[in-house]
């Protein structure tokens, strides 16, 4: 559907364009120009006698010059027709321009035909060589890319280009001698020269009139230059002059249309004609690099892919140009633009599986950590940071265990039993998670939760302190509708090892020291429904927290007594009065 609508078409054209470069043009031809310096001395050009052009005609007749061509249209009739008339009369090569002004074709593979033909004055008409047509072809972005190499008008009377009835007598032919074109070729002296729409042929561009032999029209009237400028040359008359018959055309800018007509010529003398490749090639090119990317990009690593990409992009460059130097237009944009197109596709439908997969995880941290933790353990595992090994930190532990397990599992069968705790388990992750804290494992019917591992919390006592009595109220609420089920909470501040342990393929994060092994002895001796914290937990929180000391601890595992408080209460912030 993009090939037949063609939507990058003027990129097609823009690319192509500037590959042309500028380079001497055939020696066969010379460029007679209209300059600003022969309009100064002579005045308009629609107001010069026709005798400057018979001089001119008969000095370069004189010269040796071959082939004389008029890019010039002389269809009204003058006084001085006569003599202009004589002069080609006696050179006999001289080919004088037609135009078609407006055409009626509409088959691309046939000619131009144009139902206005303006022709040269019959005086005139008949003591010329040829008859031939000045028409080009303006893109849509108004530059001058081929020309018809034939037209005609209503009648059916055709009309070669300017460029083609100089061609034909240089080599001695008659433009009447020449066959019509095939459906995409003309067969001309021993070459086969490639037709587009309208049996036009591109023109290879070599430059402008500094690119040919140049010179000034007033010369060649009073015939005051060098013979062996246009000896055995094509001579192409026509407007230099500065704002006159301008176009648009790749490598010229704003050129000249004898300029135009003088690369056109040089195309056909030195065969060095372009090709658009068939749009088979387009698509098969643009199949293959949509391809390697489709395949490339979602099993590659992104850096690896994009290299891969950087690389088929080049390559499709300089294939381009390369073709084009040998004569053949590759299409330099649609290719690329599958291929960048499908690679858009397939790193967009990466993005979103990794994306997914990324909220997936997180949504499963999510159950355990807050979304902030979630988001921390998961741009730590991006960095590569969450690897074997760890640092100590301070650190905030608290450990919930389930006191009357025992009786609460007798008589439920195991699914059953399962529901229950998990109940009692998530109101306890529930406030853990509320207050920032990572759920960092669940060892049977307890549960151990951290702060400030592995990011920092400054106020980690504070918030694990608040974590256990919230969830301590959660469970106090849900114990009245069931068994009498409560925790019994242990919280410890200190240092600890915190990081990953395990091995290369089964990490876990984890803390691990006497902080940790304080916090879970304090649980197991704490009464349902109580939080203990250690004596530097008490320093943390003591202002913002009611605690009771409680008895030096005997705790298992731990040769000396240990001093305990139990948590009662968060005291309220004092409220601010108006104006205080």
């Amino acid at each position: 559907m993009a090939i037949v609508f063609n939507p990058l078409a003027g990129l097609q054209n823009a690319f192509t364009d500037s590959l042309f470069r500028e380079q001497q043009g055939s020696p066969n031809i010379v460029i007679v120009g209209i300059n600003d310096s022969a309009l100064e001395q002579y005045g308009r050009l629609n107001t010069w006698p026709r005798t400057l052009h018979a001089d001119a005609i008969e000095n370069l007749q004189a010269a040796g010059a071959r082939v004389i061509v008029y890019d010039i249209l002389f269809s009204d009739v003058s006084d001085e027709d006569a003599a202009l008339a004589q002069s080609m009369s006696e050179a006999g090569n001289v080919v004088l321009a037609a135009a078609g002004n407006t055409p009626t074709t509409s088959d691309e593979a046939a000619m131009y035909v144009y139902s206005d033909f303006a022709l040269p004055a019959r005086s005139l008409r008949d003591s010329a060589a040829a008859i031939a047509h000045a028409n080009i072809e303006t893109a849509n972005d108004g530059r001058v890319r081929r020309v018809p190499l034939f037209t005609a008008d209503t009648n059916g009377e055709q009309y070669p280009a300017l460029a083609l009835a100089a061609f034909s007598l240089q080599f001695g032919g008659q433009p009447a001698d020449l066959s019509a074109p095939g459906e995409d070729s003309l067969s001309l002296a021993g070459r086969d020269v490639p037709l587009e729409s309208n049996q036009t042929m591109r023109i290879n561009y070599v430059g402008g009139q500094e690119s040919f032999d140049f010179l000034p029209f007033a010369q060649a009237v009073s015939g005051r230059f060098d013979a062996a400028l246009v000896a055995g040359k094509v001579a192409f008359v026509g407007l230099t002059a500065t704002g006159a018959d301008r176009h648009s055309a790749p490598l010229l800018g704003n050129a000249a249309g004898v300029e135009i007509q003088a690369n056109t010529l040089d195309t056909l003398f030195s065969a060095g004609f372009l090709r658009p490749y068939d749009t088979w090639v387009t698509v098969l090119a643009g199949a293959t690099l949509a391809f390697a990317g489709a395949y490339a990009i979602p099993r590659w690593r992104i850096s690896f892919g994009a290299l891969l990409v950087v690389l088929m992009l080049g390559g499709y460059g300089v294939a381009t140009v390369f073709t084009f130097y040998q004569g053949n237009i590759l299409n330099p944009i649609d290719p690329p633009a599958a291929l960048l197109l499908t690679v858009a596709v397939a790193m967009g439908s990466r993005v979103f599986a990794e994306r997914s997969a990324q909220r997936e995880v997180e949504n499963l941290f999510g159950r355990y950590v807050s979304h902030d933790v979630a988001q921390e353990l998961m741009a730590r595992e991006d960095q590569g940071s969450l690897s074997l090994g760890g640092e100590v930190r301070e650190i905030t532990v608290l450990f919930g265990d389930i006191r009357g397990f025992t009786p609460l599992s007798e008589g439920m069968d195991p699914a059953e039993l399962v529901t229950t705790v998990n109940r009692y388990f998530g109101l306890a992750v529930d406030s853990i998670i509320e207050n920032e804290g990572v759920v960092n494992k669940f060892i049977g019917d307890a549960i151990m939760a951290v702060w400030n591992a592995p990011r920092d919390q400054p106020e980690h006592a504070i918030l694990a302190a608040r974590a256990a009595l919230g969830a301590s109220a959660a469970l106090e609420s849900l114990t009245s509708d069931g068994p009498p089920v409560r925790f019994g909470f242990g919280i410890s501040t200190g240092p600890a090892l915190a990081g990953n342990v395990g091995a290369a393929g089964r990490l876990e994060y984890t803390v691990m020291g006497e902080t940790v092994n304080r916090a879970s002895r304090f649980s197991g001796a704490a009464a349902g429904g109580e939080v203990w914290v250690s004596d530097h937990t008490k320093e943390l929180i003591q202002h913002h927290f009611e605690m009771e000391l409680l008895p030096p601890q005997q705790l298992k595992g731990i040769s000396e007594l240990v001093v305990a408080h139990r948590l009662v209460r968060e005291i309220p912030a004092p409220e601010v009065g108006v104006g205080s």
